[in-house]
């Protein structure tokens, strides 16, 4: 039986409800859609959310949901297992990643201003914020010089690498922007423009390098065809094993 959570509905389309599944307790995020003609799953770190016509009732959701149960456990099952994400607090102490290894972050008063200073220094990451600065705003102030910086470095070492991609096949760029993507690491547009997830800095290089390769290969294929992996395969002939390590390595990044 479903029934709804005593949170209030985001939108009329989107609303928390629960479901017993085997006799276990799951919340799900429902998600209506004029557009939608079917229901489908999804199952993700956050949880199962479930995708249905707008007026679809929820007898036959609950239908759905129910004979897809022990696939949908499994799933959640699957997830539950997982390493979780670290957290960062921008505290001295934490473990940051930058290009496959790993930075000490060091956070300590300036002696002189009051303007956020970061300073990579071998194996740390060193903020200088001011002292006066307490609380909250002395988290945001370490959070906003570490996440700049991170920009940076991505735009430094990635930007040039879809550039090499893209001369090899014989194409241009128009332009690489760096963004703050939750759930992509890039993509290609119909103009040539190319956007990458500033996150990829963290991981190491030849996992970063295969995202700048998969995009600048859209450059040819505007696709996930066979001919578009044959493209990729060019580039980077491992790609399999990279893009494997790539959705491994994912899971386990800082998260902020």
């Amino acid at each position: 039986m479903i029934w709804t959570a005593r949170s209030r509905p985001v939108s009329p389309a989107v609303e928390t409800r629960r479901i017993d599944l085997c006799g276990r307790p799951v919340s799900f995020t429902l998600k209506r859609s004029a557009r939608r003609r079917t229901i489908a799953f999804q199952v993700s770190e956050t949880g199962l959310t479930v995708f249905a016509p707008i007026r679809a009732s929820l007898d036959r959701i609950e239908r759905a949901i129910t004979g897809r149960q022990d696939w949908i456990l499994a799933k959640l099952d699957e997830w539950a297992d997982r390493p979780r994400a670290p957290v960062v607090r921008f505290e001295t102490g934490d473990r940051l990643m930058f290009r496959g290894q790993e930075l000490a972050l060091k956070v300590q008063d300036l002696t002189k201003g009051v303007r956020t200073k970061i300073a990579h220094d071998a194996d740390r990451l060193i903020v200088s914020v001011d002292p006066e600065a307490e609380g909250s705003l002395r988290t945001a102030a370490v959070r906003g010089a570490v996440t700049r910086w991170y920009r940076r470095a991505a735009e430094t070492h990635l930007s040039p690498r879809v550039h090499v991609h893209a001369e090899t096949l014989g194409k241009r760029v128009r332009k690489v922007m760096v963004r703050d993507q939750k759930r992509r690491w890039g993509s290609c547009d119909s103009e040539g423009v190319i956007r990458l997830n500033w996150r990829l800095i963290m991981m190491d290089d030849a996992l970063s390098d295969y995202v700048c390769a998969h995009e600048a290969a859209h450059l040819v294929e505007a696709n996930h065809s066979p001919a578009y992996w044959a493209v990729v395969e060019r580039l980077v002939p491992d790609w399999k094993a990279r893009r494997k390590a790539l959705n491994e390595a994912g899971r386990s990044l800082p998260v902020f």
